[in-house]
């Protein structure tokens, strides 16, 4: 019996987990204002707020004609923080860009995860390939980008794809620093 509760247990995580890196279903939509500022003094050191700052900047700009902001509310707690959501981005006419953030102001369980990003700028959870990882400055934050215009292995740094990812991480690592 209790392999078989065991069983049905590690079929739920991998359910949950591959329905988009630990998303939960449909994006929820959200509005932020359209002429919000994009100076970083207009903004407390929130999370909701780090996510304003970066839709008014127009990093995470998901939807058409850049009104809406998508994102998938993300099963945070497996990664120790306490709130989290995931953006899907357009990036030269393709949603080719997902950008995680999750909240460490506040954690929800130990940070083994976290301890590992700061440390090697990568995690893994439930035995899947690592990703790489960001921490703000401010150390409150994490960041996951992904964008399958990049060669990670062996990017160019002179594409458009990569500078772009180069200010997103630069607004995102000096928020509230």
């Amino acid at each position: 019996m209790k392999r078989i509760i065991a069983l049905v247990l590690c079929i739920g995580m991998f359910a949950a987990l591959a329905t988009g890196c630990m998303g939960t279903g449909q994006p929820s939509i959200t509005q932020y204002p359209t002429n919000a500022s994009t100076e970083l003094k207009d903004y407390k050191d929130t999370f909701d707020d780090l996510c304003k700052y970066l839709s008014a900047k127009g990093y995470i700009n998901c939807l058409e004609e850049n009104k809406d902001k998508a994102y998938n509310e993300m099963e945070y707690k497996l990664v120790g923080a306490s709130n989290g959501k995931k953006f899907v981005c357009t990036l030269s006419g393709a949603n080719n860009v997902t950008i995680e953030l999750y909240d460490f102001s506040k954690p929800a369980s130990p940070d083994e995860v976290y301890n590992k990003v700061k440390k090697d700028g990568k995690f893994s959870v439930l035995g899947l390939d690592e990703v790489n990882a960001y921490i703000s400055d401010n150390g409150k934050y994490m960041m996951v980008y992904t964008d399958a215009g990049i060669n990670w292995k062996e990017p160019d740094k002179k594409s458009d794809n990569y500078k772009r990812f180069e200010e997103i991480l630069k607004a995102f690592t000096e928020f509230h620093k």
